[in-house]
């Protein structure tokens, strides 16, 4: 076996187990130790492709949301999306693929404050792909007088913020995958048409 070919499977054997205990218990209380025990790993050869644990959080967190914006890419066209749909095919995809929904809810509910920058950066794909969707679905409707789709798009994220604070201020943050994707497709609906219904 080549070199090359040998480091990318012990790579990609760190990362395996690493994906796994990072979605398990969330940033703060993964451990290194757990990882190198859970996959037989020296901590020699982990700290020879992996600098720290920050490392190996940002490389899990990267594969996670590179994976989850391929899969949405691939479904969703920007002609036909709605808000139904679009959220169909996020949750499809975490149905079969409940670590991704676990690190994915650990990246927006509880992310490790001294890393937001190098977070920012990995999801940044993600996030132009739901301003694409966004917009496809804003330049659909009518906006309220005064109110430009960029401005939609900023109060749609402070939306989700708030939406993360909620979760995390009422302790349902790593566990609680299926709160927070109801709350975001809440959120997302009441955006878009309000809490009132109209007649």
């Amino acid at each position: 076996m080549k070199q090359e070919e040998k480091s990318q499977k012990s790579r990609a054997h760190i990362l395996q187990h690493a994906f796994a205990e990072f979605a398990e218990r969330g940033y703060l209380g993964a451990s290194v130790n757990t990882i190198c025990a859970a996959g037989k790993i020296s901590k020699g050869l982990l700290y020879h492709y992996y600098a720290d644990k920050d490392a190996l959080y940002l490389a899990c967190v990267e594969k996670c949301y590179q994976e989850l914006t391929a899969a949405l890419s691939d479904v969703l066209d920007i002609g036909t999306v709605t808000p139904d749909r679009y959220f169909e095919v996020r949750l499809n995809f975490f149905a079969l693929h409940p670590m991704h929904q676990r690190l994915f809810c650990d990246t927006v509910v509880n992310p490790p404050r001294h890393l937001y920058r190098e977070l920012s950066e990995r999801r940044a794909s993600f996030d132009a792909l739901n301003e694409t969707m966004l917009t496809a679905i804003l330049e659909k409707e009518t906006l309220a007088e005064g109110l430009s789709i960029p401005d939609a798009i900023a109060q749609f994220r402070i939306f989700e913020d708030c939406v993360s604070t909620y979760l995390k201020n009422a302790g349902l943050e790593q566990q609680q995958t299926d709160k927070h994707n109801q709350l975001c497709r809440q959120t997302f609906q009441t955006m878009l048409y309000g809490l009132i219904a109209r007649t």
